[in-house]
This record gives structure tokens, sequence and C-alpha cells, in this order.
């Protein structure tokens, strides 16, 4: 019989166990199985998280104590259907309570996605249209224009836009080369919202430079300038506002990693674990 552990303190109504065999290796397997057992017996829940399947300890005094507390725990929390999956076929004595949720990204925000639109500013780039349309919405981004007004209208629009929007840096005047390919590097997109996409030296250079490019499909196709992946290049057959600027948040969004917030995951976590507290404790 193995004595009892002691537990001083409240009873807590969820015991999380985020990896059960360190607990095991840092108290030992009995005294870990007996702290679990005494407070099972007041009415704790034990809820684990599973991540690796292949055990952290492979000893065999660990996998039996991990096997034991299987059978006492109340829920479990997997990353996604197909991890849950996998696990159970290795774990048949989990329990049904399921929970499915990555882990949450930090709270620090991500840094606000950058785009340039560059070269002399004529009507038919329709720079100032496009600033008007994608800071209309409630991305998290920073808009860099950069070049010479010849369009007195485009100017007067961007000017105005730009008072009245930190997102956007407008810096009209003409820039030397060494300038032009600094600015280049700081953005992540280039933006060429021309209604026709002929010889272009700002789309060359942004594509030496390796930066992803929003436009219209090139006059002759983009084969002329080499082979690119859609994901770098992302091109709409005839140039609309609306419809690049969907295009570009549809891909913007699946290349960042889809994890919840903290906040998000917060009533996630608040709802299982609610519905854990309030189902009867599983039977041994």
């Amino acid at each position: 019989m193995v004595a009892r552990t002691t537990w001083t303190g409240p009873i807590p109504a969820i015991a999380h166990l985020h990896w059960p065999e360190k607990l095991a290796a840092a108290l030992g397997p009995e005294r870990a199985l007996a702290l679990m057992g005494e407070l099972r017996q007041e009415g704790t829940r034990i809820v684990q998280t599973l991540h690796n399947l292949a055990p952290h300890e492979p000893r065999p005094d660990l996998a039996r104590f991990r096997a034991a507390i299987d059978v006492m725990t109340d829920g479990v929390h997997f990353f996604s259907a197909e991890h849950e999956r996998v696990a159970r076929e290795h774990r048949p004595a989990l329990p049904i309570p399921a929970l499915h949720l990555p882990h949450p990204r930090y709270s620090t925000p991500e840094p606000a996605i950058s785009i340039g639109c560059f070269g002399r500013l004529r009507p038919y780039k329709r720079t100032a249209e496009f600033a008007a349309a994608i800071l209309a919405g409630d991305d998290e981004l920073r808009l860099l224009v950069a070049g010479h007004p010849d369009d007195v209208e485009a100017d007067r629009r961007l000017r105005a836009i730009a008072e009245g929007d930190t997102r956007l840096d407008y810096r009209p005047g003409f820039l030397p080369v060494a300038e032009f390919r600094h600015l280049l590097a700081t953005v992540e997109w280039v933006a060429l919202p021309y209604g026709q996409l002929h010889s272009s030296g700002v789309l060359v250079e942004a594509l030496q430079a390796d930066r992803r490019v929003l436009s219209v499909a090139p006059v002759g196709g983009t084969a002329l300038y080499g082979t690119y992946d859609h994901d770098r290049w992302l091109t709409v057959p005839v140039w609309n506002e609306q419809a690049a600027i969907r295009a570009w948040r549809s891909t913007v969004s699946q290349s960042r990693i889809a994890l919840p917030t903290w906040s998000d995951a917060a009533g996630t976590l608040v709802d299982f674990y609610s519905a854990v507290i309030a189902t009867p404790p599983r039977r041994s």
C-alpha cells in the first residue's frame, strides 16, 4: 500500500497534466499515481494534453503509469481530429470528452503587412484608387507609395488619404536608384494596380529583389519574366481593385500561421473545462 501524499491546499476543480510522464519522473510513478488518486477522490477532474505519441521517457514503469492515468482521465486535449484519431489507436483508454485546439499563438501582434507602389504616378496606374480601396479595409498593413506625381489628381487624393490615415506613407518625388532599392527591400509586396501592364522596370526590380507581386496579368504573360509560383506573383486577368484585393487577402491569410489567439483560445478552453466539471467523474 502506497502512503498518502498528504496533499495540502485547496482541492482544484481541474488537474491538467501537460505531460503525465513528467510528473511521474519527478515524484516517482507510484507517488504520482497516489497523488492523482487522492485529488480524484476529492472531486478533481483530470484533463490531459496529448503531445507526441511516443513517450518522452520510454521506461516501462512510466508506460504503466501513463496507462493508469489514461483510465482516470476525464477529458483530453488534442490538436486536431487527425491527431485524436491516431492517438486513440495507441491510447484506447482515453476518455470520450475531447477538445481540438492547436497551441494558441502569443499575444504579441504580428507585424503589419507592407505593400509598396513605386514609379511615376500616371492615370492608367490607378495608384490612388488602389490606396483608397485597400485602406478601406481593417487590415494591419503599411502602404508605401513613392514616385513622381505626373497625375495631379492622384497626387491630391494620395495627400488627402495620407493626412487622415497613418498607414499610408506617401513620398512624392523622383527616387535615386539606390533609395528606390532601399525602399523596395522594406516591403513584402509590390502592387502594380495598372489597367494594363506592359514592360515595367519596377516589376523587373521587384522580381529580382524577391518581393511578392500583385498585378494584372502582363501583356504577353508572366512567362516573359520567368517562372513564378502563384503565391509569389499573384495576377488577375483584368484589373479591378475589389477583386484583386480579395485575391490578395485570401493569399495573405493562407500564408500566415493559422493559430488561434490567446483570447480566442481562452473562451474555447473555458467552455471545455466547464463541460468536464459538469459531467460526473469517470468510473475507473
